[in-house]
């Protein structure tokens, strides 16, 4: 048994609001600590972007393809996921199909986590350097309103 609680959490089926009140009360070197181990980063990783279609949004207009860069892996590397905005459906791989995305946004592990649970500002995060972006900027502006983003 971990010494850390967040540990212990299955993320595959935590409700949305649960995810967000977790981390917003989880210390960040606990968040930190979970994220270097291998195993529970890749739950964890997952089980968000595997949400992340349910929590989708957008219109039928919306026609994009973001890469995510979970930086910060313990390997040196990061983790690379794919969404596919298509036809007001969110499709999500982690075997890129595009070369060239509309957007491309770089974070570490815990920062990821605040964006996805509601716990962090895009452009306070993006502002102060926590967030990199290339590409279309201003679509990158936009994500926060495509999806259901729960609050704690």
């Amino acid at each position: 048994m971990s010494d850390n609680p967040i540990a212990e959490v299955d993320f595959a089926s935590i409700s949305p609001k649960d995810f967000a009140q977790l981390v917003k009360s989880t210390p960040k070197d606990q968040i930190r600590e979970l994220m270097a181990d291998t195993e529970i980063r890749t739950a964890v990783l997952d089980a968000v972007f595997d949400r992340m279609g349910s929590q989708y949004k957008g219109s039928r207009k919306t026609e994009a393809v973001i890469h995510w860069k979970i930086l910060d892996r313990p390997d040196g590397g990061y983790d690379l996921y794919e969404t596919t905005l298509s036809g007001g459906d969110c499709g999500v791989t982690k075997e890129p199909e595009v070369d060239e995305p509309r957007v491309t946004i770089k974070l570490d592990a815990e920062q990821f986590l605040n964006l996805a649970s509601g716990n962090g500002s895009p452009p306070m995060m993006f502002f102060s350097g926590k967030i990199k972006l290339q590409g279309d900027i201003g679509f990158a502006a936009s994500l926060g309103g495509l999806f259901n983003i729960p609050k704690a």
